[in-house]
């Protein structure tokens, strides 16, 4: 029998293939139990990985496809189901006829106002999963779908680059393009909400000029060492857009605006100079070979774009969100060093799930614990951004970078004599108290995590604030385990908004400064 006849789980017939990509292949398929038509995603991996290696991926996998499910939006293709047949993951999801962005892009570039209407219907869908708690990771032309009547859908919410994560870990290879990631990821850090927000601006950026705002590289370490670099060619062709991509684009996460902020200003209702003002982007310096260009004109007193009509119903949307799991991205390059490149294996293609011009794709959540970035009232002294010299493998150069005054401030740790008793109750003590602060006491909440958790996946002090902007109140109960360095909690979020969401964590404390410390945690259901 070949493939186009099988029957996954005993429901899923499978139709034809729409597409594939280094982690996955896309299929239509008809629902014999509900009778209709369907994309199941089989998620792929590696041959190279032992046996025990490809049952965690295939974990993650079913624990992210279950969480991207939550998610409930007319642009953003849902997740019905998730399976396992013959050992293997699939994920079912929405059928889209549709053309992806990346297709149109080959053809022909946008014009501003048809990049802010895609892109109104884009930052509502990833405002909305923000809220949820859900990064999306992996926003480029070939995730972005454009349907009929208007319709347009973002689809495969990052499992395909989580898996390519866990599996990279694991064979210390790194797939996919780079084209489209935020400075941090490209660094090795983790994936947040300011970082969708960068890919998001790269993503329209790319559109109405046709090349990403990097530029292109088939030389795929020396690409990740100038996005790494975080500067960007000027935008010459973005009219309207301009400024409020040059913000999406600003090398500072905490700099960037918030999805929300996005999605209001594209959809009519603020201003962008409502918003707070941002610290420059680096730019590149004009040379022979990289003449001036356009400035950013000023923000028209008008909305920018109308947003396109809603051509589906929304279901209710369940809000949620998730907890980390580490992003070992290409993390080759450390902003400010001089010197060459680590040189890491890399394989694969641009990461998406089907390079065809048409056909779904998934949409498969990832979740990344970063809320968005916020500012701080007292800034700190400025703080120069040097251009870090190229790897030898590549000529391209960059003359100098604008120099940016960082705008968040730390807390400092009070000082702390009495070490911390080492005892389970201590431990559950140490949740308990962490959580009793906020989201009213921040700067005491903020010293209870110790300075890797504060840097990953915290994101820094401004990243934090902005995290626990949109709680109102969080109740933690059923507090377990202490007897190793590990304790369980089932911690409850009331959002401003009115949701409620409850999740199960596990913590990793550490001893430090006479206090137990938060150094880990992991989201162990939701």
């Amino acid at each position: 029998m070949s493939d186009e006849d099988r029957v996954i789980a005993g429901r899923y017939r499978l139709i034809s293939e729409l597409g594939s990509g280094g982690m996955g292949v896309v299929w239509q398929a008809y629902d014999e139990r509900l009778h209709r038509t369907v994309a199941v995603k089989q998620v792929r991996t590696p041959a190279s990985l032992t046996g025990l290696q490809a049952d965690e991926v295939n974990r993650v996998a079913m624990r992210e496809g279950r969480i991207a499910a939550k998610l409930q939006h007319p642009n953003a293709i849902t997740v019905y189901d998730v399976i396992e047949d013959d050992g293997l993951p699939y994920l079912v999801m929405e059928h889209l006829p549709s053309t992806s962005l990346a297709h149109v892009m080959t053809e022909r570039t946008l014009s501003p106002a048809e990049a802010g209407r895609i892109g109104a219907d884009l930052a509502a869908a990833l405002a909305a999963a923000h809220e949820a708690g859900i990064v999306h990771r992996d926003i480029k032309p070939g995730n972005i779908l454009l349907g009929d009547k208007g319709a347009v859908k973002i689809t495969d919410f990052g499992i395909s680059r989580l898996v390519e994560d866990v599996a990279g870990t694991m064979t210390n290879t790194v797939s996919g393009t780079p084209a489209y990631l935020a400075p941090e990821v490209a660094k090795g850090e983790r994936a947040t909400f300011p970082s969708d927000v960068f890919s998001l601006g790269a993503t329209l950026y790319a559109a109405v000029e046709g090349i990403p705002p990097f530029g292109v590289d088939d030389n795929t370490m020396a690409l990740l060492y100038r996005v790494s670099s975080g500067v960007i060619t000027p935008p010459k062709r973005s009219g309207d857009l301009t400024d409020l991509l040059v913000r999406m684009l600003a090398a500072d996460p905490a700099a960037r605006p918030t999805m929300a902020e996005i999605s209001d200003v594209l959809a009519g209702n603020r201003q962008l100079s409502a918003l707070p003002a941002a610290a420059p982007t680096a730019v590149a310096t004009p040379t022979a070979a990289n003449p001036p260009t356009l400035t950013a004109p000023p923000a028209p007193p008008t909305p920018l774009f109308e947003p396109t009509p809603v051509v589906a119903e929304d279901e209710p949307r369940e809000k949620d969100r998730t907890r980390p799991v580490l992003l070992v991205a290409a993390a080759v390059v450390v902003l400010g060093l001089v010197g060459g490149l680590l040189a890491l294996t890399l394989s694969g293609d641009d990461g998406g799930p089907a390079a065809a011009a048409t056909g779904p794709t998934t949409s498969e959540a990832t979740p990344t614990p970063q809320a968005t970035t916020t500012e701080s009232a007292v800034p700190p002294p400025p703080v120069t951004t040097t251009t870090p010299s190229p790897p030898p493998s590549t000529t391209a150069t960059v003359t100098s970078v604008t120099t940016v005054t960082s705008t968040v401030t730390t807390p400092p740790a009070p000082a702390l004599s009495t070490p911390a008793p080492d005892t389970p109750a201590a431990r559950q003590a140490a949740i308990s108290d962490y959580y009793a602060l906020v989201p009213g006491s921040l700067e005491q909440a903020w010293v209870r995590l110790t300075p890797k958790y504060q840097a990953h996946p915290s994101g820094g002090f401004g990243t934090y604030q902005r995290f626990w902007r949109d709680k109102r109140s969080v109740r933690v109960s059923e507090v377990t385990g202490g007897d190793g360095a590990f304790v369980e909690a089932t911690v409850e979020y009331t959002f401003t908004s009115g949701s409620v969401s409850r999740e199960r964590h596990r913590y990793g404390l550490v001893n430090q400064d006479g206090i137990w410390k938060i150094d880990s945690s992991t989201v162990l259901r939701g």
